[in-house]
């Protein structure tokens, strides 16, 4: 799939989360990106999967944690060990895509690059594919693309995109400019924004132009421009690793949602449809791996008597049930997790638990 129009196209994945709500198989060592959650690949190589075919590999860089950089190499092979960048501490999104711009344009400084998760689940990868190859023509005209992903159902757990006017079409595709950035909304509003077909969630995927990118955060966030451009002076210089001890440590905590996407007049959003899914919780993991014919999902082994739509899993020994309904029971052999499906995105509240009693191994 290949334009010969398009731009030069790099990818920074985003994969430093430690994915708390999938506790206790995602833990501190090994967050849930760095898990086979889908199928034998982890979700981080999906994600690479997935764009390969339109952005070659030696184009892809990673940022993450400090601590997965030779995990992260081990799952990713094919991609340049040098790709692979660590973040001495996390500081949100806006100075991790600020990092990896810098690698990248020391690469091609007239490069569209996208910005993408390494642990969302995208069930159509064809036509994600098109979207994002849409996404660089019009980011290469000098907008800050978001896409956005249409809303299923009235979903409270995701932020959303209010669309303004139609900026044009690319073939069957609409762009428009971006109204307005939303918070999670409360059902009844959630309901609104769904019937009105003018909203889509916000998937956090984007595409820009680095010197597009460059221009926002010195009119946005000049103090972290300004911290970013002392660091990119000492990329490939024997004082590279030093100056970002140095300067990490001091730069702001901030979302490049917050920080740059909501405050920029450049903002396109691209609705899609491709089965998308931010996998935020074992529920999620129930509604998108397949069921047999009491609706479960069984990961291990499991006998169960009156027991339906519930996730079970426990590949080390037997989890027997009689009488659930709509429930999540994970066993990792060292810890079991028991609750309702509708309460799923409440495990993040059992790790600061676990943090406040110190029980550490756990976690």
């Amino acid at each position: 799939m290949t334009n010969k129009n398009a731009p030069s196209i790099y990818a920074l994945i985003l994969a430093g989360g430690t994915g708390t709500r999938l506790w206790p198989r995602s833990r501190r060592d090994r967050p849930k990106q760095l898990l086979a959650l889908f199928s034998d690949r982890t979700m981080l190589q999906e994600t690479c999967d997935r764009i390969a075919p339109i952005i070659p590999r030696d184009q892809i860089f990673i940022i993450t944690n400090e601590g997965y950089v030779e995990t992260v190499r081990e799952q990713l092979p094919d991609v340049p060990p040098g790709n692979i960048i660590g973040e001495p501490e996390g500081h949100g999104t806006a100075p991790a895509i600020g990092l990896g711009a810098l690698h990248i344009q020391k690469r091609d400084a007239n490069a569209v690059m996208v910005s993408l998760h390494a642990d969302h689940y995208i069930e159509r990868a064809d036509a994600f594919r098109a979207a994002i190859l849409n996404a660089a023509l019009v980011a290469a005209k000098g907008y800050l693309i978001t896409l956005g992903i249409q809303p299923r159902n009235p979903e409270t757990g995701y932020g959303y995109i209010h669309r303004g006017e139609l900026i044009e079409t690319l073939g069957e595709q609409p762009v428009y400019r971006v109204a307005q950035f939303l918070e999670k909304p409360d059902e009844a509003t959630a309901i609104r924004f769904v019937q009105s077909g003018a909203y889509y969630w916000n998937s956090g995927i984007f595409a820009w132009k680095i010197s597009t990118l460059w221009e926002e955060y010195e009119r946005f966030q000049p103090k972290l421009c300004t911290q970013l451009g002392k660091i990119g002076k000492a990329l490939n210089t024997p004082r590279a690793h030093s100056t970002l001890e140095r300067v990490w440590p001091t730069v702001p905590t901030e979302t490049i949602d917050v920080g740059i996407m909501e405050k920029s007049q450049r903002v396109a959003v691209l609705p899609i449809s491709v089965g998308w899914s931010d996998v935020g919780s074992w529920a999620t993991l129930l509604e998108l791996l397949p069921g047999n014919g009491e609706r479960n999902v069984v990961i291990g082994d499991h006998v169960g008597v009156d027991t339906s739509s519930s996730l079970l899993y426990s590949p080390n020994r037997l989890i027997a049930t009689v009488g659930l309904k709509d429930m999540i029971v994970v066993d990792t052999g060292d810890a079991i997790l028991v609750c309702p499906k509708d309460r799923a995105q409440e495990v993040k509240h059992i790790v600061q638990a676990l943090k406040q009693n110190n029980k550490h191994k756990y976690l």
